[in-house]
């Protein structure tokens, strides 16, 4: 994730990357996530991006896919600012681009245009990236971190930046993990949410702004299935089908019918049979178990796919887009994967990160082209 001011179309538009994976493609057969400025995807093993250039060199940015060079056997990638992390099918990770916060995990503070190899990092099953660090899920149900650590977010107890791996402390028994701007998020078995990390706007939901660099849970929680953070708002739905949210709600992305902000979760308007929850910057995204999806929250760059710019308070359908098997949410745009393989995109395009060839925004889904 990534907290930047450029020039745009959107002159006052704080830029925020919540940058984990995203794929793109007709025939999709790999994980993928939406990220801002860059996108990423992995098909038949080999990794792809497109938007801004990761790796430096020639051409600031790319609205086509391109494969990342001598990378095989890889399922996911995920995206912070300005760098990439790939987990392979062995559970190891390689890494690329910025690395000023010792985001790489290779011991160093150096940049590197090619991937590089995550310091003794094994048996890893999930990835995410922050604005300038990442966590990993091991097969053990432990999980660790690396890089920034400004606000506790890698929940070691301190906040020290850390270029190797360092384990999160009392935290077991997870199953997924998501990474906001400079906050985390962790399920654990017994369906509890636990939290870390940067909490101004109440995001950890503790019922506190306070920051927590070692892991608290979520109040009032339980029997959730899917977690997603975003930049200064968290999501989680439960068993029940319903969705729950807290922290910022300057956009109404709590999907409450309000703009008031929460430190504890509060319950979603309007949303039942909910299977996926995904977090942008200030819109939200929930698949439900029919196959369509739905947004809500910040509207500005046509990232709720209804065909306007305009911000809406509570959730609604994504017209025409059914068949829906998994999404995820960029910083301004959108992404859903169709239970045919194909990918659609919807959103801000102003760096070529939907993929569509061009840099034209979207304000309904198309498909992914290119991979």
């Amino acid at each position: 994730m990534i907290t930047l001011m450029i020039n745009c179309k959107y002159p006052r538009l704080i830029v925020f990357l919540v940058l984990i994976a995203c794929l793109g493609t007709a025939r999709a057969d790999g994980s993928f996530s939406g990220g801002d400025l860059a996108s990423a995807a992995v098909v038949s093993g080999s990794a792809y991006t497109w938007g801004i250039n990761l790796a430096g060199g020639a051409g600031a940015s790319f609205s086509a896919p391109q494969k990342v060079p001598q990378l095989i056997g890889v399922n996911t990638v995920a995206l912070g600012r300005g760098f990439a992390v790939a987990l392979k099918n062995d559970g190891t990770c390689v890494s690329w681009g910025n690395n000023f916060s010792g985001q790489l995990g290779n011991g160093t503070d150096k940049n590197s245009p090619v991937p590089v190899t995550v310091k003794n990092l094994t048996d890893v099953t999930a990835i995410s990236c922050g604005e300038k660090f990442v966590l990993a899920l091991q097969k053990s149900g432990l999980v660790v971190a690396w890089g920034s650590n400004e606000y506790g977010q890698l929940g070691n107890g301190n906040t020290i930046d850390k270029s190797t791996f360092t384990p999160v402390k009392n935290l077991t028994h997870v199953i997924a993990i998501a990474a906001g701007a400079n906050h985390c998020l962790a399920l654990k078995s017994d369906g509890t949410v636990w939290a870390w990390g940067k909490n101004i706007d109440g995001q950890l939901g503790d019922g506190t702004d306070e920051n927590r660099s070692i892991p608290i849970q979520v109040k009032g929680l339980n029997n959730v299935i899917s977690i997603a953070a975003g930049w200064g708002h968290s999501l989680a739905a439960k068993k029940d089908g319903t969705v729950w949210a807290w922290g910022n709600n300057g956009a109404a992305q709590l999907g409450n019918g309000n703009n008031t902000r929460q430190n504890t979760p509060a319950q979603a308007r309007g949303l039942t049979k909910i299977t996926q929850v995904a977090a942008g910057k200030w819109f939200s995204m929930a698949l439900k178990s029919d196959g369509t999806v739905w947004t809500w929250g910040s509207g500005g760059a046509g990232q709720l796919g209804d065909g306007t710019r305009k911000d809406r308070s509570t959730a609604a359908a994504v017209p025409k887009l059914t068949g829906v098997t998994a999404i995820s949410a960029g910083n301004w745009h959108a992404l859903a994967k169709k239970s045919d393989g194909t990918l659609w995109a919807w959103g801000d395009n102003s760096m070529g990160q939907l993929g569509t060839g061009n840099t034209t925004d979207q304000l309904a889904p198309v498909a992914v082209q290119g991979l």
